[in-house]
């Protein structure tokens, strides 16, 4: 939800690439192929990672004048932008190597003869012209989607730190889901919880439909509550109540109110006050974390969240299902896009929305013969880390 105002600046070259907001959505019906096994899942995600690569190929041209040219990048913070594109070719270069095992003679989007180590080569001989005529359409999409997405994290880079968000970590008590293992995806909720259904909220219930929805497909996640919210639904309902929603599922804090707690003087207090509220009514479901909300926080809070006994937690998938301009469609196909780009990671939902309990279950369903494993919470390590 970071920089929203700047990322819907981003058009899409057509109309018909954009939802109702401007953002970008990929099309991903012009992918010609299925994706029902663990090779046709690499077939697609070798192609978006060699069309990202593209894309970031030439993006690495741009110096700071050029960059401040650009829609959306009024300032720039060179340094972090540089640390970006180093971060981006180490993890696409991984993931590229991880795709192409499969890879066999003459198949789509292999690297033939050249070394798939060496990503920015393959990427440099990469071209629209040498796609295959049946995946044209996908590939002029695809560029149009990984173009803004790209453009997407360098403002948030060149911004950083000033402006912080989930584009970079401070410390090593920081986790943001790259260190999952390949294919292996965790399912993150913010902003909850919503009313219950005693109240007559406009979002009443949202909560309970989405751990509704998770339940129903065998799969939990960890879910990041607003203090405040949380002591509002209690004093409506009762402890037990509370234990009983989120049953089988794991809760950290996303602080007492939803405030950047990167400018908010109260933003120990935030995180302590919430924390403890969590803690003391959900004891079997509680995990000391917290999550700031705009992924923003001050880059000396480490030594008082490693105090408090807490880790924080970003993302590296962002679905933009808190955009109201995009319908469920759009936040699936978002969502499928990049985790064929990343192969794994903690992606971002909001259980305030309505659209991930109708998006979560079609990629459940999409992606269920393709090796992909959705973590269980209670496997992830949230135990903050020395330093």
């Amino acid at each position: 939800m970071v920089l929203t105002a700047i990322l819907w600046g981003i058009a899409a070259a057509t109309p018909s690439a954009a939802g109702a907001s401007g953002a970008t959505i990929p099309h991903r019906a012009l992918w010609p192929d299925s994706i029902n096994s663990p090779a046709e899942f690499d077939r697609a995600s070798r192609a978006e990672i060699l069309v990202f690569a593209l894309e970031l190929t030439e993006s690495d041209a741009l110096d700071e004048t050029a960059l401040k040219s650009r829609p959306g990048f009024d300032a720039v913070d060179m340094p972090s932008v540089e640390r970006l594109r180093h971060k981006l070719w180490k993890l696409l270069s991984a993931n590229y190597v991880l795709a192409s095992r499969g890879c066999v003679a003459d198949e789509a989007f292999c690297p033939g003869e050249i070394d798939p180590n060496n990503l920015r080569r393959v990427a440099e001989a990469f071209s629209g012209a040498l796609v295959q005529p049946r995946y044209r359409p996908w590939f002029e999409d695809a560029v149009r989607f990984q173009r803004s997405y790209l453009d997407e994290l360098l403002q948030l880079a060149a911004v950083f730190p000033h402006r912080n968000s989930e584009v970079e970590t401070f410390n090593d008590n920081e986790l943001t889901g790259w260190d999952l293992r390949d294919r292996q995806f965790l399912l993150s909720f913010d902003d909850g919880p919503t009313a219950g259904p005693r109240q007559e909220a406009p979002n009443a219930e949202n909560t309970d439909r989405t751990l509704d929805m998770l339940r129903r497909n065998n799969i939990n996640a960890v879910f990041f509550a607003i203090g405040q919210s949380f002591r509002m639904r209690l004093q409506d309902s009762s402890h037990q109540a509370m234990e009983t929603l989120y049953a089988g599922m794991c809760v950290g804090s996303h602080g007492w109110v939803h405030e950047s707690h990167a400018t908010w003087p109260q933003w120990q207090e935030s995180i302590a006050s919430s924390s403890k509220l969590l803690a003391d009514n959900l004891p079997d479901s509680y995990v000391p974390a917290f999550r700031p909300p705009y992924g923003q926080r001050l880059p000396d809070s480490g030594p008082y969240l490693r105090s408090r006994g807490l880790r924080l937690i970003l993302w590296n998938i962002d679905s933009h299902d808190w955009d109201d301009g995009l319908s469920a469609d759009d936040v699936e196909a978002r969502t499928m896009s990049l985790m064929l780009l990343w192969r794994r990671g903690f992606i971002l939902f909001h259980d305030f929305f309505p659209r991930a309990q109708t998006v979560v279950p079609r990629l459940v369903s999409w992606l269920a013969h393709d090796g992909i494993a959705w973590a269980d919470c209670h496997d992830i390590n949230w135990t903050p880390r020395v330093p």
